[in-house]
């Protein structure tokens, strides 16, 4: 049987060469859009020609409070091309207030990580540089708090019963900007703001598993369930803002495929408005279409996660990358066929930052030994594990994940396992561990696609997306304007 051989398997922060059946499809990213030669030149044009907003000059003065709210160091995925958006962004709308007659002490900036770990001073100058990052006392720029009840405003409940709480900046302060980094469907739009200055009364809503999940991906933006739900509270919070004349004003930007990424489009003003074109330029950059799908994938696991950056992976980051971030890139329908057979590819070593996951270390040891199952975890240990004092005190002051981070992003794997009939594990140095968080571990690619055919048949069809560069499958059948 002919075979062909794969260079750039990518294997924690290795890449592995595997000799696949001849037959193996390779997709191939989507090349690059053509960066922005002025991304800063572009932020300022857009303050001043807004979408379906007042331009920033009839939206501050002396006087006026300002926050300045954006996405946290754990976006974007792949480093960009310095500096970074929100350096650049933040650069600009500092000197646009200054221009207005904006006091600095009356403004503050918030870094919306939701339950996300906090970060150090050290660390946001990654994204907003030195010079904003110790430019500004503690009471100036700070990261949200979900747990800081004094600091959080209800909104009520939409008309499903979700329950809508946010930091008190969004209601206080005179106008709210936001810096967004979209490099995926994911990222942007209401979301910023509903998870990013929520709180686990808000969060658990969306990002609990729901065992009726249809499969329609989160970066299927249009069909997700879970962008619903988001849109439906934000909607419900720009009906509550309209009552005191107030509108927030998003600054978006779109990235490119190239290493590092860098910002292909800006565009700014009502939420709404803006993120579709957003959206537009995603898809645009993102989405390869796939006529069929595949019995058997292959996706490699770099170490670098979303929830280990500035961090260190560990075993359900790894799986949480896998499940959400590889098998989850997709639209229509996932690349793999219900009831095929994903491989991945990392060496998912028992290892934690304990200082920065610690429940995930309690997950790990104490939980999954036990239970595995993603809806019973949620319903016995989720309300403990987001309210247990130590938890608690860790994320508020100890730059650890909020205690319950791990169960959500458990909880996120569960339709690939409905869906898929086996999940393998190839080039495990554990295989203790890899069989803790559910997959079946193997030495080598070699192997694991042997037990794929040995599985599904000689003849099962195969695909590899390679990446980085992160891109999303369309599968299915596309009309011409697709």
């Amino acid at each position: 049987m002919p075979t062909k051989e794969l260079t750039n398997i990518v294997y924690g922060n290795q890449l592995l060469t595997a000799k696949v059946p001849g037959r193996t499809e390779v997709l191939s990213p989507p090349p690059p859009l053509p960066p922005l030669s002025d991304p800063a030149a572009a932020v300022r044009n857009a303050l001043h020609h807004p979408m379906d907003h007042d331009p920033i000059s009839g939206l501050a003065g002396p006087g006026s409070k300002v926050t300045i709210a954006f996405d946290d160091p754990i976006i974007p995925q792949i480093p960009m091309k310095r500096p970074d958006f929100r350096e650049a962004a933040i650069t600009v709308l500092l000197e646009e207030l200054d221009k207005l007659g904006v006091a600095r002490n009356d403004i503050r900036l918030i870094c919306a990580n939701a339950l996300h770990r906090k970060f150090t001073n050290r660390e946001l100058s990654t994204i907003l540089g030195e010079k904003i990052a110790f430019g500004f006392g503690p009471n100036r720029l700070y990261c949200h708090d979900a747990e800081d009840r004094e600091n959080l405003i209800s909104f009520g409940e939409t008309h499903r019963g979700f329950e809508i709480f946010l930091n008190r900046a969004v209601v206080e302060s005179d106008q709210l900007f936001y810096v967004n980094i979209s490099s995926l469907p994911f990222h942007g739009g209401w979301k910023s703001i509903m998870v990013g200055l929520s709180s686990y009364q808000s969060i658990r809503h969306h990002h609990r598993p729901f065992r009726g999940a249809s499969g329609k991906s989160v970066m299927d933006a249009k069909r997700s369930s879970f962008q619903k739900l988001v849109w439906e509270m934000g909607d419900l919070v720009e009906v509550e803002l309209a009552r005191d004349n107030k509108r927030l004003f998003t600054i978006e930007s779109v990235l490119n495929t190239a290493h590092p990424q860098e910002v292909v489009a800006v565009r700014a003003g009502h939420i709404p408005s803006v993120h579709e074109k957003t959206l537009d330029t995603l898809y645009e950059q993102q989405v390869v279409k796939v006529s069929e799908q595949a019995d058997v994938g292959v996706f490699g696991i770099p170490d670098q996660s979303y929830y280990a950056n500035l961090s260190l992976i560990n075993p359900i980051l790894v799986r949480n990358q896998a499940l959400s971030y590889s098998f989850g890139l997709y639209q229509k329908q996932p690349l793999i066929r219900e009831g095929g057979i994903a491989i991945f590819t990392h060496p998912c070593l028992r290892q934690f930052h304990s200082m920065n996951h610690p429940s995930y270390m309690e997950l790990f040891d104490r939980v999954l030994p036990e239970l595995q199952d993603p809806y019973e975890i949620w319903d016995f240990y989720a309300e403990d594990f987001a309210h247990r004092p130590e938890y608690v005190h860790k994320y508020r002051y100890g730059f650890g994940f909020h205690g319950v981070h791990p169960l959500i992003l458990w909880g996120q794997g569960a339709f690939a396992f409905r869906h898929l009939s086996r999940i393998l594990l190839a080039g495990a140095k554990d295989f203790e561990t890899a069989k803790r968080i559910g997959f079946e571990p193997f030495e080598t690619v070699e192997e694991a696609l042997a037990e794929a055919e040995a599985t599904l048949g000689k003849d099962c069809s195969i695909v590899f997306p390679p990446m980085p560069p992160m891109y999303i499958p369309s599968v299915g059948k596309h009309r011409i304007d697709d």
